[in-house]
């Protein structure tokens, strides 16, 4: 019978090599993975994510994503806009400043994709995602795409 601890000890090894690959790319440009993670999914989703999103996406707490944003607003890559649907809800926005980083951000983790990709076909690499889906729906896990239409 095939042994799904050594599937999630794969997986385990392959977001912590990822995660330090990202951070060594990033640390020139003064940014931490998760101030990347931040302008990544800004620059190549939605401008626009409520921090409640951003936390859910990125599969990290409420406060970690407050702390990411109050750096990345200091340093004026974002800015928190209030909802007017909500006033007590805010949306991060990336700035002009923030947008001038993107070819680089994106750069980082595109250069990440591309060696992932190595010597892996299309149609494995859709087999593969699709049973990385059936396998999160097997967990009960939202769809993470979703989020990221939503704005």
């Amino acid at each position: 019978m095939l042994s799904i601890r050594n599937i999630w000890l794969d997986m385990k090894a392959i977001l912590r090599a990822s995660r330090r690959r990202i951070n060594e790319e990033l640390e020139p440009l003064n940014l931490s993975g998760a101030e990347g993670d931040i302008l990544f999914h800004l620059l190549t989703g939605n401008d626009a994510f409520r921090q409640e999103q951003l936390a859910e996406l990125l599969d990290i707490g409420k406060a970690a994503v407050s702390r990411t944003v109050d750096a990345l607003e200091e340093k004026g890559y974002v800015l928190r806009v209030r909802r007017a649907e909500d006033r007590r809800a805010y949306s991060i926005c990336l700035t002009d400043r923030g947008r001038s980083l993107g070819d680089r951000v994106t750069g980082v983790y595109e250069r990440l994709y591309a060696l992932v990709r190595q010597g892996i076909e299309d149609e494995d690499l859709l087999r593969i995602e699709a049973l990385f889906s059936r396998v999160a729906a097997n967990l009960g896990a939202p769809e993470e795409r979703s989020c990221c239409r939503n704005g």
